[in-house]
């Protein structure tokens, strides 16, 4: 029986280069996918490489890149290009996290539910495995081979980012990706550029950021003004999420031409990523995760905090509409 990693293979053109792109706004999971499976291309004899749209918006993420010497083509480069044969991982332009495919769009492997189909000659989305880079990992075990030590700890940060170091959404892939990695990559490493680390210095602006809070029903929005990393976006969005009234968060950083969102929800019934994407079309970009999402807003387009806070609850209720229809055609 021909395995996944096969499969791809059989579809690609050895004489191509393959561009191996995350969904947008990566996060280390999308990262460590990417990693993972460009290292196993370049080991069967294709030129591969990666990139991504949108920005990094973690430090930490950006820390792993560095201290794991991850080189990337700059996506308007690898647009330009026009030559490449591209595989998503972590998302895909059906679920809406891939605004544009830079390339010929070859495959997709993703972990996440698509809104709509993929259409690809390869297409192995996995919904019951907690993370992309697990899938990933699936290939190499599929070769009998292992990843350098680089390219195990990139993985392993990818599984404990998305499993949230196994305590969320874990499957049996998971657990066995993370032990083997474990043991080839640097855990201690990996651990690090997971975590988020704060300073003393953090405290006034931790502060301010309960002063100006917007509830409607169930969703709350948070508007915070000054130097907010993304990494603090996210420490206050999973803070605010604890708050036991409201079930989607949505913390924004407003200063400069653009504006940083991070958003997160504990309803299992929506997707956060799916959730933010429809409410910044017009006005800016964003996606993720069902359970967590990033994402910029042009600052001449922001509606003011009532207006997007209305966004977000057009956009849920578009999702539960759309839940409910296709729950009705199963």
């Amino acid at each position: 029986m021909e395995g996944r990693f096969d499969a791809l293979i059989s579809v690609l053109d050895r004489n191509t280069p393959v561009l191996v792109q995350t969904h947008d706004f990566p996060d280390h999971d999308a990262v460590g996918a990417a990693c993972g499976l460009s290292a196993l291309l370049r080991i069967k004899g294709y030129l591969s490489l990666v990139t991504f749209g949108g920005m990094i918006q973690s430090i930490s993420l950006g820390e792993m890149i560095e201290r794991l010497e991850i080189p990337f083509v700059p996506f308007d480069a690898a647009c330009a290009d026009g030559r490449y044969q591209t595989v998503v991982v972590d998302g895909s332009p059906a679920s809406g996290t891939v605004r544009t495919v830079a390339g010929e769009l070859i495959g997709v492997i993703d972990h996440h539910p698509s809104r709509k189909k993929n259409k690809c000659p390869f297409i192995d989305v996995r919904t019951d495995t907690g993370s992309c880079s697990s899938i990933v990992w699936t290939y190499w075990r599929e070769c009998g081979l292992e990843p350098d030590r680089t390219t195990a700890t990139a993985l392993l940060a990818g599984i404990q980012l998305d499993t949230d170091f196994l305590s969320r959404k874990v499957s049996e892939t998971d657990l066995d990706a993370h032990r083997a990695l474990y043991f080839l990559g640097n855990p201690k490493l990996a651990g690090d550029v997971v975590r988020t680390a704060l300073s003393v210095a953090q405290l006034a602006d931790i502060g301010r950021a309960f002063s100006d809070v917007t509830v409607q029903g169930t969703v709350l929005l948070a508007e915070v003004r000054g130097e907010y990393s993304s990494e603090l976006l996210s420490v206050l969005a999973d803070f605010l999420l604890r708050l036991q009234e409201v079930t989607f968060i949505a913390v924004l950083a407003a200063g400069g031409e653009t504006f940083r969102i991070s958003a997160r929800t504990r309803d299992d019934e929506l997707d956060a990523g799916y959730v933010l994407h429809k409410a910044l079309k017009g006005i800016g970009t964003g996606g993720g995760h069902p359970h967590m999402a990033g994402g910029v807003i042009r600052a001449a387009d922001y509606p003011g905090s009532d207006g997007f806070i209305r966004r977000i609850i057009e956009s849920i209720d578009y999702n539960r509409r759309k839940n409910e229809a296709d729950s009705q055609t199963d």
